[in-house]
């Protein structure tokens, strides 16, 4: 495949030359604007893909796959949007049945032969499809049967719910997209795994067997490194942390990047030039795909590709796409900080291993606590505490 720079006079040229059935992912805003062909897209999953077949109906869907970004189907004409631009943020949506626009403070979906006014923005992940004064967005709502596209209202502009998604566009063409971004040197990570209350971002989402960890990412390994990007995720297991995270997977879903909370939970601190320090920033949006890669030759290190993605609070894009050594740590406190055993942190390797055999099992720490030495050991790929006679979790509970 070609390499294209994404301008819409090349690109016109290259579809007028050559039919395609591909459509490739938008991440932000192209540098000649949005004016295209598109399909519309909720992704389910990195593989499923429901598309918008441009009608106004219950389950107005077809089902497509997703594979490196791309979208190939030999059915999708009938399915594709045209946007066109008439000013700054300025631009009218054309399915077949017409422009599509909503009626005034309604969940609607309305066509007509005349443009209606629409802005389209992207904070890097997904593409916000907004009209009447944009408090009405395009969005994919899943009802007991299916999906529905339409419009749908919220006067404060917020569209908080478990069940609304935010769509994608995927453009038409088997193109490489290049869109500004700002690589990051990051050359150090660890993670920080607890050991109780994995539940985020509330107490009734089913993350039981999903670990709330912490993911730090900086240049180098020091408090003081900038670049520094902070994590707060769920990890799948306690000894991976492979997975796809993105930070808009609703209730039900894990591999969560928490920003619900801005910098509280996943920040980012650059370098500013200008004052001569540090400045932080809230991440707003995120998605991070970590592959594993191997053992490290360093020490408690295991190597795994991290591609990550996310925006700024000052609506800036950062990436970063490289092979990394991460560090591990087990640590025996919930999120709040309590500590339940006052043990240090436990460092492993991820990775390495079932971890469920008994010869995997080794004495940590001996450290006096109450004057009752104690040792924390790993069984059967868990952690416990041995005080004295007696066994308990790290959650203090008795076992034996």
């Amino acid at each position: 495949m070609k390499k294209y720079i994404f301008s819409i006079a090349l690109l016109g040229s290259y579809l007028f030359a050559h039919a395609t059935t591909a459509y490739t992912r938008v991440n932000t805003k192209p540098s000649e604007g949005w004016a295209g062909t598109y399909i519309v897209v909720y992704e389910k999953s990195d593989t499923e893909a429901i598309i918008w077949n441009g009608e106004d109906a219950s389950g107005n869907t077809v089902k497509a796959a997703i594979k490196d970004g791309k979208i190939s189907s030999e059915n999708l004409a009938d399915y594709q949007v045209t946007v066109t631009q008439e000013g700054n943020n300025k631009y009218y949506v054309k399915a077949k049945a017409g422009y599509i626009g909503a009626n005034a403070k309604q969940n609607s979906l309305v066509f007509s032969n005349g443009g209606k006014e629409c802005s389209i923005t992207s904070n890097g992940s997904y593409v916000m499809l907004e009209t009447n004064t944009n408090t009405c967005r395009f969005l994919c709502y899943e009802t007991s049967g299916g999906y529905r596209f339409r419009f749908y209202y919220d006067q404060n502009k917020k569209w908080e719910d478990n069940k609304k998604h935010n769509i994608h566009f995927y453009v038409l063409g088997d193109v490489e997209i290049e869109e500004p971004q700002n690589q990051l040197d990051i050359n150090y990570a660890h993670v920080e795994m607890y050991a109780c209350d994995s539940k985020f971002p509330t107490q009734n989402n089913p993350y039981d067997q999903y670990f709330m960890t912490f993911m730090f990412l900086a240049q180098e390994e020091s408090d003081d490194a900038v670049p520094q990007i902070g994590l707060e995720i769920l990890a799948p297991t306690q000894y991976s942390i492979e997975g796809t995270y993105r930070s808009d997977y609703q209730s039900g879903k894990k591999y969560f990047i928490n920003c619900q909370a801005g910098s509280k939970h996943s920040y980012f601190i650059f370098p500013s030039k200008a004052e001569q320090g540090w400045s932080q920033a809230a991440i707003n949006l995120a998605e991070m795909k970590i592959t594993k890669v191997g053992p490290s030759k360093k020490p408690n290190a295991y190597i795994y590709h991290i591609y990550l993605v996310f925006t700024d609070s000052n609506k800036k894009i950062w990436t970063l796409n490289k092979d990394i050594d991460v560090y591990a740590m087990w640590l025996d406190c919930n999120r709040s900080g309590e500590t339940n055993t006052n043990m240090e942190p436990v460092p492993f390797v991820l990775e390495s291993g079932n971890h469920n055999s008994q010869s995997e099992s080794q004495n940590i720490d001996n450290i006096q606590s109450n004057d009752i030495p104690c040792t924390k050991v790993i069984r059967d790929g868990q952690i416990f505490i041995l005080r004295g006679e007696k066994v308990y979790t790290l959650q203090g509970q008795e076992i034996r």
